[in-house]
């Protein structure tokens, strides 16, 4: 949901404007036009279906024309796009993944998701994926330039002229932003989860399919659900991972989404308190150092010098909102914990290089520069098109002013600010502002007695979905439906590599059968091992293996590069000096090319680091420091000298 979600990851806590930009998949192959079936034709059209070889050869992309608005008489058509992958050896079923959101491109992250499906489906099954409504080649809802302008931010302190100033900045994003998309804002209401499962009813009917198997992950269990309510004799099965409640308003959905961040990153910072490697990297107590570093960017932003490829430096600023976002984009996945643990014991060792180039991941900008980084498989305008017409805030008697203030008496009353991290209750904020898209379709009611399989999927740190909404509908089926609980895990958990997770999806779409328990527990992973920062001293380099290690960790520990996808070169400066250059061959070696790399004043590194598999395979290299010469991977393990004695 966007309620805080979204709006951390796409922009500022108070989610009124966004730095974003959205691509447009580009497509190639035959394209043939094909009459729609006899069971479907949409009013106002021919039912014309367009068929297209997708890019990598996998997947068939299907665009069929739509009604805009499925419950209106004479509407004007829309395209929706559906990928489509075929059975490798028969088809028994059809499998449709929702992906999160709102916003996602299924189209895009298709490919990806498929390669973590069991072949059981994927030779078995016909697997669908789609561009949402809004997203994509989906009759895209753009405005980019109306997101990438900063807007009001607000909390519970705010006064009557900043509540006025907020509101009239989310009237003016909206009006903006529908400019900007060439949109009638009566339209609005076109957008909604109502509206996109229509789509999905007509593309089954077109595909001839009697049932469909229903996966969805994050804002994809609204849409499931959403679907399942209105067409419950297609559903075969509903796969629920990442739950949204649709029995929750908006405000309690912002209170459970608020309180889980703050637990989550408490439990985050109490883990590196329990980890040796972690406190010994530590001058105190996580708790308290994330506390004391909030407190002075309460006062005023951090400055600092940036390292830049060429050399120089870029003296900059970390602020309080950006390390709030950073810590609650971290929260979602056992390995962005880690980094966010590394990073906050090197702001505490008082290099705030790791913490700021975290912040640039969450922004998806370039640390460098600033440029965003233009994202084809999310666009950030829908997901207030989705959501703000979804959560339909505003009763008719009732003004958005009127209700931002009782959003804001919660906030008070429940001492949001006073949480860690309290932001995220203001994420759905410019909601109450957006245009009325007509009288809002009537929420799904909660499911309690499906016709059809139910499996819920969820971990016991998911800040995006909390557990307790997971809880609460498995609870109105108990007896009906199962419950797979991940210990520790990441917002949405199948196809993570976890058998106990991914065998019970694989066996209900393959055999349709649930867990023999109502509620299984699966054993996770709530941090990955944590990897010490180089020292801050020369004289702390106390051995050869500490010495590679250290390197390894500054080279390879570093956000930039851990979420770097892979494509080009990357160049980036180290951070007390120099460059480090990573590059991946045709062969899929990763090399990393240092020239004067140094993370410990004094200490620059010249060398070269090998990884095979695009940098998941075996490590080699060879490293020059003022004090050493080594060789270390491969049948020689660690060779050379280290402080004028040969390492043995």
């Amino acid at each position: 949901m966007l309620s805080a979600s979204s709006a951390l990851r796409n922009g500022p806590s108070a989610g009124v404007r966004v730095a974003a930009l959205l691509g447009v998949l580009v497509l190639t192959g035959c394209t043939q036009t094909v009459p729609g079936s006899a069971a479907y034709a949409p009013p106002g059209s021919e039912g014309q279906v367009t068929q297209q070889t997708c890019a990598d050869g996998q997947f068939e992309c299907v665009t069929i024309d739509v009604p805009a608005d499925h419950f209106a008489p004479d509407s004007p058509t829309w395209e929706v796009a559906f990928a489509l992958h075929r059975g490798t050896v028969e088809s028994l079923g059809t499998v449709v993944v929702g992906t999160g959101g709102p916003g996602t491109s299924g189209v895009v992250a298709a490919p990806d998701r498929l390669a973590t499906m069991s072949p059981q489906i994927t030779d078995h099954f016909d697997v669908v994926f789609f561009d949402q409504r809004g997203v994509g080649r989906s009759e895209p809802f753009l405005c980019d330039d109306a997101l990438s302008v900063g807007g009001e931010s607000i909390d519970a302190t705010a006064t009557a002229a900043e509540r006025e100033a907020f509101a009239r900045d989310a009237e003016q994003f909206a009006a903006d932003c529908f400019a900007e998309a060439g949109v009638d804002p009566a339209h609005a209401g076109r957008y909604s989860t109502t509206q996109a499962a229509e789509d999905l009813e007509a593309f089954r009917a077109w595909l001839g399919a009697e049932h469909l198997v229903l996966y969805g992950e994050s804002y994809g269990t609204q849409y499931a659900q959403t679907y399942a309510a209105a067409h419950p004799d297609r559903v075969q099965a509903l796969i629920l991972d990442g739950v949204v409640d649709l029995a929750s308003d908006g405000v309690s959905n912002a209170l459970e989404l608020t309180r889980a961040y703050s637990d989550v990153l408490s439990a985050t910072l109490s883990a590196c308190d329990a980890d040796i490697a972690c406190a010994g990297d530590a001058p105190g107590s996580a708790l308290e150092q994330y506390d004391a570093l909030a407190a002075e960017l309460a006062e005023r932003p951090a400055r600092f010098d940036f390292p830049l490829p060429d050399g120089s430096t870029d003296e900059r600023e970390l602020t309080l909102e950006e390390l709030r976002s950073a810590a609650s984009w971290a929260l979602s996945d056992p390995a962005s914990r880690t980094a966010l643990q590394s990073a906050l014991n090197a702001a505490a060792a008082g290099n705030l290089v790791p913490l700021a180039r975290l912040v640039a991941v969450t922004w998806g900008a370039d640390p460098e520069d600033g440029t965003v980084y233009a994202d084809p498989g999310f666009s950030p305008a829908l997901s207030f098109a989705v959501d703000c017409t979804d959560y339909d805030g505003v009763p008719a008697e009732s003004s958005g002013r009127t209700e931002l203030g009782e959003w804001l008496d919660v906030a008070v009353a429940q001492d949001v600010d006073g949480l860690r991290l309290g932001n995220p209750f203001y994420g759905a904020l410019p909601c109450l502002f957006w245009p009325d898209g007509g009288p809002a379709a009537a929420r799904p009611a909660p499911v309690t007695d499906p016709p059809y399989p139910l499996l819920v999927l969820t971990a016991d740190t998911d800040v995006n979905t909390p557990v307790p909404a997971a809880r609460r509908v498995h609870q109105r089926t108990l007896g009906q439906a199962a419950l797979v609980l991940q210990q520790g895990g990441p917002h949405v958990v199948y196809g993570r590599g976890d058998p106990c997770v991914d065998d019970a999806v694989t066996a209900l779409i393959t055999a349709g059968t649930l867990p023999g328990e109502p509620v299984t527990v699966c054993p996770g992973e709530f941090s990955y091992p944590y990897a010490a920062n180089p020292p801050d001293r020369s004289d702390s380099y106390v051995d050869a293996y500490a010495t590679v290690d250290a390197v390894l960790s500054g080279a390879l520990g570093n956000p930039t590069y851990a979420y770097w996808p892979g494509q080009g070169d990357l160049a980036l400066g180290c951070d007390a000096g120099g460059t480090a250059r990573y590059h991946v061959d045709r062969e899929d070696v990763l090399s990393v090319v240092l020239f004067d790399c140094a993370w410990t004043d004094g200490v620059p590194v010249d060398g070269t680091i090998r990884i095979e598999d695009a940098g998941y395979g075996d490590i080699s290299g060879t490293l020059g420091l003022p004090f050493a010469a080594l060789t270390f991977g491969g049948s020689g393990g660690l060779t050379g000298e280290f402080r004028g004695r040969p390492v043995r």
